[in-house]
């Protein structure tokens, strides 16, 4: 298993903050990864680093992003333009974590898409999960001492959302 509190050399990181970097090989769809990009979407480093299928990391990704990041994707191997993109993966503990994609397809000598290689990077922390849970509680009080009820209500469904790890049904990796 990772330690998310290893250390990385003299830059400071931990491995919970280092990006994660990856190579997708489109003719045997195969997503080639460190352990950093591991550690973010919760799968197993040694099985990330001997090569897995794409819809590996896709079953990883928040269920309402995913249309958007395959869209993206398949935008940027089309085009062959970069690709940049903001989305939740879920972690091990199956923790949402807000990530930074960037990548870029690569064509073979007749033009043909046949490698993508990209960065992946945590773009929150526990911190501003907290301090957003931190002003939902002050907003639904007030909502409740103002008798706004329907606000009161969301903003109940979005405090529960916050506090529940897998609210879309994807099973934490042991």
């Amino acid at each position: 298993m990772v330690n998310r509190q290893v250390r990385l050399g003299d830059t400071g990181m931990d491995l919970a903050e280092e990006p994660g970097i990856f190579t997708w090989d489109l003719a045997t769809d195969t997503v080639y990864a460190d352990s950093a990009l591991a550690n973010l979407f919760g799968l197993d480093p040694e099985q990330t680093i001997a090569g897995l299928p794409i819809i590996k990391y896709l079953d990883r990704i928040h269920p309402d992003d995913k249309p958007s990041v395959a869209k993206a994707i398949s935008d940027s191997v089309v085009t062959g333009d970069p690709y940049r993109h903001d989305y939740r993966v879920f972690d091990r503990s199956g923790q949402i974590v807000a990530v930074a994609a960037f990548g870029r397809c690569f064509r073979d000598a007749a033009g043909n898409p046949s490698h993508y290689a990209g960065i992946v990077f945590r773009t929150n922390d526990q911190s501003q999960q907290d301090e957003l849970s931190a002003h939902c509680s002050a907003a639904l009080k007030i909502a409740r001492s103002s008798g706004l009820q329907a606000t009161a209500d969301a903003l109940e469904a979005i405090l529960k959302e916050l506090a529940t790890p897998m609210a879309s049904g994807i099973a934490p990796l042991h």
